[in-house]
Parts: structure tokens; C-alpha cells; sequence
């Protein structure tokens, strides 16, 4: 792999920056290995999650309260292979791979459970991402009271282990630049932008709300380049991996710009398995051999700085854009019999 695609992630040197994002595919050693052969600079383990923690702990206590009192249900070890099984994957992994291997946790409350980090520690792991989404447990629970919430499970947590802590986050925060600072002053290292969030519906017939998991829409990438631009205005010293709607070596470009310091690729890994991950890296490194930035390192130096300006100025950002007088431009053009194709073919 080109030199020229070093780059620093969490403090760790890796040859590529573009990971693997966290999904029940890189708990396999023979797919890791083909993700790795073609250019993952690193890969992030499935989270393992609180339920699985506490039922493991209860059930040398009160097992028969373990199931209840910890929320666990038994799918839940197959999709990361359970607190036993998940250490073995990463002392596994670790011992055949040289890429970083990145560990993560899910969990919404602050406890014992978040011991679990140390023994993933000590298993081997690299880093450790921390996925947080923004539960809500009451309707006069406050902002300040939900965020709190994550940043005292981020302190403990980073105070649990010597390896670097990344926290993984769901666009639902007012002010992301806020966020991002409270978080580094908690201990965290990076922050991941943004954790997958389930597909919300309505069942007409059942009149009841249904949820379901999906992989990234495909033209999803704006928001996270918004929330990267947003998350930089708070000019703290933490870095950034984009996740979600990364499909190719221009996407990657751009989340970069904006000011990631890796990329996250899960979603297109299971639409085309590891060759995209071979197709973004050299897009990449093409970019850069046809560009005037030596390596990597020189193009993300070069980036520009986000600076937060008058209210007027910013306010101007988006009413500008919003009041023009050009029409609207749709993303996903239906097809009719006046305008003809896709293309622009006139029907007969």
C-alpha cells in the first residue's frame, strides 16, 4: 500500500484511512483477512452491548433474575458472539492481523458494566469505540440532563483503560460543537460521525409504529459532511472518522475536506463486499498522485479551517441557498410523460 495514505487515527499509525466500520462482518477471521488484503487501515469490531454484559455478570449472582434485570435476549450473541466469544475474536484477530483492531461498546447507562472495557483491554484490542444513541427516559429530562448523562459514562469509561476511547454519536444533539468539547474534556479522543440509526414507519394496518435496521441510504452523505463541518466549529484537538454514506473514493475526498481524519466504511461493504474498500483506497491515492499534495498527511493539513462568523453571516448561510430563485433541485427525478427518462429521452 502507498506510504503517501499514512495517516493517524486515535494516536495509532495506520496504513490506510479507511476502516471497516462496526458490523457483525468483521468478527469472521477469513473476511477480515480479504477487507485487510484490500487496504482496511483498521477494523471496528460489532458493539458488544450492556444486556450482555450485565446478563453475564447477574447470572453468577441471581441467574434467575439475569434475563429480566439485564434486559438480554439470546439474538443478541449472534450478532457479536457474546461477552465470552467477542474477547477470543479480538485476541484471534489480533494475533493474525496487523491492522488496528478496534473494539466497541453500546450501552446507555453509567454502571459496573462499563468494567467490561478493561477486559477488552487486556484481551488486546487497540481502541475502544463507545456507541452512544441519545435515549430518552422522560419527557422532562432536559438536553443538559441527556448529555451529561453520556459524558459521565465517557469519563468513567476513559478513566477504566489506558487505550484510546472514541465516541460514536447520533446526529440528534442541538449543538454538535458543544458536544464535541465536553466530550474531550470527559477523556474521549475522537469522535465517530454518526452512529446508524433505525428506519422509523407506521404500519397503516396494524396502526402502530414499526422499526427496522437498513444500510445507508445511498445519498446520505450530506448530512454527515454538515455534522463534520459543525462538530470542527468547536476547535477542540479531537479527531474525526466519517460514518455512513461513504460509497466511493470522492466520497471519502469529501468527508476529508470537511474535516475527517478517517472513514468508515460498513453499508457498501455488504452491497459489494471487500473490493470497494480496494476501489476508495486507490481513488484516493490517485487523487493524490494527480494533485498538488505529496501524501495524505499534506492534503489534510491543507484543509480548510472552520471558523464560526457573525450571527448575520451565518443566518446568511442558509437563507441564502433557501430563497434563490433557480428551482429546486431533486435528488431522485420521477419519470413522466412530459419531461421523458432519467436521461433525458423523450418518450414516443
Amino acid at each position: 500500500m502507498p506510504s503517501e495514505l499514512a495517516c493517524c487515527y486515535l494516536g495509532m499509525e495506520l496504513e490506510s484511512p479507511v476502516l471497516v466500520g462496526s458490523c457483525p462482518l468483521t468478527m469472521e477471521l477469513e473476511t477480515v483477512r480479504q477487507l485487510v488484503d484490500a487496504g482496511a487501515g483498521a477494523i471496528v469490531l460489532p458493539s458488544i452491548l450492556q444486556e450482555q454484559i450485565l446478563y453475564s455478570r447477574l447470572l453468577k449472582n441471581s441467574p434467575e433474575h439475569a434475563i429480566e434485570r439485564s434486559g438480554y435476549q439470546p439474538q443478541q450473541d449472534r450478532f457479536n458472539g457474546g461477552t465470552e466469544k467477542y474477547l477470543q475474536t479480538i485476541e484471534t484477530l489480533r494475533a493474525n492481523e496487523s491492522v488496528p483492531i478496534i473494539a466497541s461498546m453500546d450501552g446507555i447507562d453509567d454502571g459496573d458494566w462499563i468494567g467490561y472495557a478493561k477486559e477488552i483491554e487486556a484481551s488486546g484490542a487497540n481502541a475502544l469505540e463507545f456507541n452512544w444513541h441519545p435515549a430518552i427516559f422522560s419527557p422532562s429530562e432536559s438536553a443538559e440532563e441527556i448529555e451529561e448523562r453520556v459524558c459521565v459514562i465517557v469519563r468513567h469509561l476513559c478513566a477504566s483503560v489506558s487505550i484510546p476511547v472514541a465516541v460514536k454519536l447520533s446526529q440528534r444533539f442541538t449543538n454538535l460543537a458543544s458536544m464535541a468539547r465536553k466530550l474531550q474534556i470527559a477523556g474521549a479522543d475522537g469522535v465517530v460521525l454518526f452512529s446508524h440509526l433505525p428506519q422509523w414507519d407506521v404500519s397503516v394496518d396494524r396502526g402502530h409504529w414499526t422499526i427496522r435496521w437498513e444500510l445507508s441510504p445511498i445519498n446520505s452523505l450530506g448530512l454527515i459532511l454538515e455534522g463534520i463541518v459543525r462538530t470542527r466549529a468547536s476547535e477542540m484537538d479531537l479527531q474525526i472518522a466519517a460514518s455512513g454514506g461513504v460509497r466511493s473514493a470522492e466520497d471519502a475526498i469529501k468527508t476529508m475536506i470537511a474535516g475527517a481524519d478517517v472513514v468508515m466504511v460498513t453499508s457498501e461493504v455488504y452491497r459489494e463486499g471487500p473490493e470497494v474498500i480496494r476501489n476508495i483506497v486507490q481513488g484516493i491515492s490517485k487523487f493524490l498522485d494527480t494533485g498538488p499534495y505529496p501524501s495524505l498527511a499534506d492534503f489534510l493539513h491543507a484543509r480548510p479551517v472552520v471558523k464560526l462568523g457573525p450571527k448575520h453571516l451565518m443566518r446568511l448561510s442558509f437563507v441564502d441557498p433557501h430563497t434563490r430563485s433557480e428551482p429546486y433541485f431533486d435528488p431522485t427525478p420521477v419519470v413522466t410523460s412530459d419531461t421523458g427518462d432519467a436521461f433525458g429521452h423523450k418518450h414516443t
